[in-house]
Parts: structure tokens; C-alpha cells; sequence
């Protein structure tokens, strides 16, 4: 008897409760595996959940609750009648700017296919696509959750509040009329005074749009990008970032590899000629912050080559910075010096396009100019926006000079730096 009362209070309470939708939500796959655009599926993931943290009916569900369910199908029948049991299978992957997410709603009960969805976004405007992402899932799931009983409307009708309209004393009504005519009156008067004393025109506005100007019957209204750009304050926080990776790309953006010398020797064994190789490509840190951190208005890859394109819409340009990029003044070449056992330079390698500091040459070293680098970063301003070139390769040079056995025997070590085109002749008369 006991057995029998406990059963049915069991059962009585499986079946009195209403039913849910379990909704087993696992990490979106990277499918192409690029390094570059893995924090996106966490960001998608938490997205879905804030859409149906809402919602009553749906119990959200991790991997381990999975694995659970599937170590043990008999939890199933523990839960309410009625209920349904949903995995959702993400997946997504980017080509240039665009962001393809497709999504699989199976039933775990049966492990067939209910629904399917794809939507694509552009990668510069990632929050968009979590957002639609959310609400697609959320239609998803909409055929399964309860249909919801409309309220019964009450047999007795509704009265509606009266508004009394209370109307002020009629000497409250005089007063105002009153006020208000003084202080139309000293308008006037001040006015005329200002009209005959001739520092403004009598009727009009002196009110004025901001970059306008009014100059001997003639208006005038500057409406440049720069001005238009500095005064959007919702771009701060872009910009900020933006001159904080700018700062980085015109600082040090370059990755340096150093091999250790060649020495040849020549037959009559008195000279060594010195083969030293250096391989040159951009930090793959930078690429990384660019593609995740700031919000550019578009993207171009074309095999090595990749540009950004970053308009005024999101960004305000500084006119500093405007000026630094056009006069070039970020440019740097890179300086290559042999040191002695003293420390003291032996061989100075510049390579560098100037032709006058190719003519130079020094008594106290060996003094080598070369041209064989090329920036793998340009910097373009337009009238609305600003491009950023990159080239993602290696560019592998060897330097060579040759000298007598007993100075390349006193050589030590070798240090490689970039200098600013704007410094670099100071720098070398320093040590020419």
C-alpha cells in the first residue's frame, strides 16, 4: 500500500508540472580553425543565452549537462510530461568581411533535425550579427514553447479617470498677460538701442550655425571634414583606440630575424667577405589587434596584401595626425652596426633611398649605404577616410662587405635598429 501512495505522488507530480524545453547550448565551431576570429563563438554563445535568459519556459543547458543525459537517457523520463530536450549545433566561418553562421536545432530524444538557419553578417559589425544570431535561435525554439492563454477580458465595463480641468484665478491670467508684455517691451528697446548704436543689425538672428561667419553682407559656413569629424563625440572611444594602435604601427611595428655572419675567404687569404641575413616582417600581433580591436569600415585581401579602410563615420582624425601621415614623417629604415671587442663601431650599414646619404663616407669605420628594404606598412589619407596597407610576408636581405682577416677577427656582435628618415642624418654625423 505504501508502494502504491508513494508511486502516485511521484507520478502525480511528474505530471503536474508544467513542461519546460531543456536547451543544450554548446560553444559555436570555429570551422576553418582561423586564430583571428576564435573569439567570436564564445561571443555568440553568450548572446543566445542573454536572448532566453528571459524566457521561463527554456532551461539552458551546458556540455557537461549533455554528457550527463547521455551517460544516463533515464533522466529523461524524470522530467515533466511534455517536455522537449533541444541541442543547437553552431557553426561559422569568415571570408574577407563576411561572417556565415549556420545553426542545427536537433532532438535529442530521437536525434532528428527539427530546424535549421543561416545568416551571414560583416565582420566589422559584430555586435549586429550576435544580435540577429540571439533572435534567430529564439524563433527557433518559438513553435515548441507553450502558447500562451490570452487574459479573460472582465463582464464589467472599464471607466476611464475624468481629467477636471481646473482653470487659474482670471487676475493669474492679467499677470501673466502683463509680465509677458514687459518682457517683450525691454526686448524691443534693447534692440533699438543696439540698432542705433550700430553693433547689430536690428531683426536678425544672432544665433549662428557653427563654422559660419558673417562678414560685410556675406555668409559664410566652413563645413570641412576635419571640423565635421571633431565634433562627433560618440567617436572618442574608436578614436582613442585608433591612435593607440597608430602610435604602435608608426613605433615599432616590424619583427626582426638575425642570422649569424657568413665569412668567406678569399684565395689569397687576407680578406673576408661577410655575408650577414636579415629577415623583416610585420609583428603578427599588430595584424591581430587591427582585425579584432577597431571597427573598420571595410576589409581588402589580396593574396599578401591586406588594407583596412576606416572612415570618418566612426572615427575622428586629429589634424596632428592627419599631418603625420602625409608628411611621412613615421617613416623609418633600418641602421645595421658591427661592433668591436672595444664596442666601438666598425661597420655601419644604412639602407636607405637617399641619394645624399649615399654619398657620404667616414675615415673612422666602414661606412656601407644600400637600398634593398621596403616598408611593409603605408599609410593613406583620403577626404573621408583613412586606408592602412600591410604586407603579411618575410623579406629576407643579406648584407655584405668585405674586410682584411684581422678586422673581421675583431669583430664581436651586431645590432639592428630602425631610425626615423626625419633623424637619420643627425644620427650618422654622430657617428661618421
Amino acid at each position: 500500500m505504501k508502494k502504491i501512495l508513494i508511486n502516485l505522488i511521484f507520478l502525480s507530480a511528474i505530471f503536474g508540472r508544467e513542461s519546460l524545453i531543456y536547451f543544450y547550448l554548446l560553444p559555436f565551431d570555429n570551422i576553418q580553425n582561423d586564430p583571428t576570429v576564435e573569439w567570436i563563438g564564445p561571443g555568440l554563445t553568450e548572446m543566445v543565452k542573454d536572448q532566453l535568459k528571459n524566457e521561463i519556459d527554456i532551461r539552458i543547458k551546458s556540455k557537461g549537462d549533455l554528457e550527463s543525459i547521455m551517460n544516463n537517457r533515464s533522466d529523461l523520463m524524470r522530467q515533466a510530461r511534455g517536455s522537449r530536450n533541444f541541442l543547437l549545433l553552431g557553426k561559422y566561418n569568415r571570408k574577407l568581411d563576411d561572417i556565415k553562421v549556420s545553426m542545427q536545432l536537433i532532438d535529442i530524444a530521437t536525434w532528428e533535425e527539427v530546424n535549421k538557419k543561416s545568416l551571414s553578417g560583416l565582420y566589422s559589425e559584430i555586435p549586429i550579427l550576435k544580435d540577429k544570431v540571439g533572435s534567430v535561435v529564439l524563433e527557433m525554439l518559438s513553435d515548441f514553447l507553450p502558447k500562451k492563454v490570452p487574459a479573460k477580458k472582465s463582464p464589467f465595463p472599464k471607466f476611464a479617470n475624468q481629467n477636471i480641468k481646473t482653470e487659474p484665478p482670471k487676475i493669474s491670467v492679467e499677470s501673466k498677460k502683463v509680465a509677458s508684455g514687459l518682457d517683450d517691451a525691454i526686448s524691443e528697446l534693447e534692440a533699438s538701442i543696439d540698432f542705433v548704436l550700430g553693433s547689430k543689425t536690428r531683426g536678425m538672428k544672432t544665433e549662428k550655425s557653427e563654422g559660419m561667419a558673417y562678414n560685410d553682407g556675406e555668409w559664410s559656413l566652413d563645413f570641412s571634414a576635419e571640423k565635421k569629424a571633431n565634433v562627433n563625440p560618440e567617436n572618442v572611444q574608436n578614436s582613442v583606440l585608433l591612435e593607440t594602435v597608430l602610435k604602435q604601427l608608426t613605433s615599432n611595428p616590424y619583427h626582426i630575424t638575425l642570422n649569424r655572419p657568413n665569412f668567406i675567404y678569399h684565395d689569397d687569404e687576407k680578406l673576408i667577405t661577410v655575408q650577414f641575413k636579415v629577415e623583416y616582417s610585420l609583428d603578427k600581433s599588430i595584424i591581430r589587434d587591427m582585425l579584432t580591436t577597431l571597427p573598420y569600415t571595410s576589409l581588402q585581401e589580396d593574396g599578401t596584401l591586406t588594407v583596412f579602410y576606416y572612415s570618418r563615420d566612426k572615427f575622428n582624425f586629429p589634424q596632428y595626425l592627419i599631418d603625420n601621415l602625409k608628411t611621412e614623417s613615421h617613416r623609418k629604415v633600418p641602421v645595421i652596426q658591427f661592433f668591436d671587442k672595444a664596442q666601438n663601431p666598425s661597420v655601419l650599414i644604412v639602407d636607405t633611398p637617399d641619394s645624399y646619404l649615399h654619398s657620404l663616407n667616414s675615415s673612422e669605420l666602414l661606412y656601407i649605404p644600400n637600398h634593398q628594404f621596403s616598408p611593409l606598412i603605408n599609410f593613406t589619407m583620403g577626404g573621408w577616410s583613412m586606408q592602412i596597407a600591410m604586407e603579411t610576408v618575410e623579406i629576407p636581405i643579406t648584407y655584405e662587405f668585405t674586410l682584411p682577416v684581422s678586422e673581421v677577427e675583431n669583430l664581436r656582435n651586431v645590432k639592428v635598429k630602425f631610425v626615423r628618415e626625419t633623424k637619420l642624418r643627425s644620427f650618422l654625423e654622430s657617428i661618421l
